[in-house]
């Protein structure tokens, strides 16, 4: 089976929560974490959305937006 590879960046705070996210689970690497984020995402694909602080009475409910690419 052929291996492609991909490129993601990161800032320094997302790399460091993913360092220290990696150190408490040893049996991880990061290219299985980023694999099974992936996965899970295309296979469950839910974004949480926050919306803009407004003065209304919705401020601060999350809605959840269901991806779906219709053929």
């Amino acid at each position: 089976m052929a291996s492609v590879t991909r490129t993601v960046r990161f800032s320094e705070k997302e790399a460091d929560l993913i360092d220290k996210f990696l150190e408490k689970n040893p049996f991880l690497d990061f290219s299985t974490l980023a694999r099974l984020a992936v996965s899970h995402f295309i296979e469950n694909p839910e974004l949480r959305i926050l919306p803009i602080e407004t003065k209304t009475k919705s401020r601060g409910k999350t809605r959840v937006v269901r991806v779906s690419h219709g053929s």
